[in-house]
């Protein structure tokens, strides 16, 4: 016959009145994380980074070579821009393209009497003639305007709200710095003026094919500027559901 409140022979490991069962595993338990951190995407390290800044606990240090942006919201005095996502290529190259055109197109009108002038001197006058130097003078003329204009173009745009000339916003790009936050005015600069002059002095496009061999797609004018040009992201902050799926 059992005695009240003691324990029958035979009966060990069995769990008593009150007490919890030991917890086995301590993944996924109070912000620990669940799966190694080798195999999150970047989009998922990027949100736990987020989710722990907003918290207040430290960040792990970055695994990967290309900088994520936050998906947090900015604190105040930080610099607030568009939201980018993956460095790109292939649009930027496109965007250029229509950017020279919107510039080109309207310089080129305004000097057409003279462009006419100086290629017809060119073509019939004597080398080393003061005609021939006339010409020359006209033509660099035409380029210095068209590089001025671009200069102008590209940093008044760029350093602006939208991120973008009018090129990159219609292949939805955004220039960042190498955080993905909006870049200083200096660096938009230094990116539009002497990054620009070097990079189109360099033969056959090699400043820009830069950018095909380096894993952030920077070309050598975002790295004189210290610039990236990335993708345009929505302003929606991801879920739990969609980075880990």
């Amino acid at each position: 016959m059992a005695t009240f409140g003691k324990k029958r022979a035979g009966t060990t490991g069995a769990p008593s009145f009150g007490k919890r069962p030991a917890v086995t595993s301590s993944a996924g338990v109070f912000g620990a994380p669940a799966h190694p951190a080798g195999d999150l995407s970047p989009e998922a390290r990027a949100f736990l980074e987020a989710e722990r800044s907003m918290r207040g606990q430290p960040a792990p240090a970055a695994s990967a070579s290309i900088p994520m942006p936050s998906y947090a919201e900015p604190q105040s005095g930080q610099p607030q821009g568009k939201p980018a996502g993956k460095p790109v290529f292939g649009r930027r190259i496109a965007a250029r393209i229509i950017d020279e055109l919107l510039i080109l197109i309207p310089v080129g009108i305004m000097f057409m009497p003279s462009l006419t002038s100086a290629i017809s001197a060119l073509a019939s006058a004597d080398v080393g003639s003061p005609e021939e130097a006339r010409a020359n003078i006209e033509i660099l003329k035409f380029g210095a305007v068209c590089f001025l204009a671009q200069a102008l173009y590209g940093t008044l745009l760029e350093s602006s709200g939208m991120q973008a000339t009018i090129g990159k916003l219609m292949f939805g790009a955004v220039v960042t710095d190498p955080n993905g936050q909006k870049p200083a005015l200096g660096a938009v600069i230094m990116r539009n003026t002497l990054g620009r002059l070097i990079v189109n002095l360099i033969p056959l496009c090699g400043g820009y094919a830069v950018g095909l061999f380096r894993a952030d797609r920077r070309c050598v004018h975002d790295l004189i500027g210290n610039t990236m040009v990335r993708a345009r992201a929505p302003y929606a902050a991801p879920s739990y559901s969609q980075v880990f799926a």
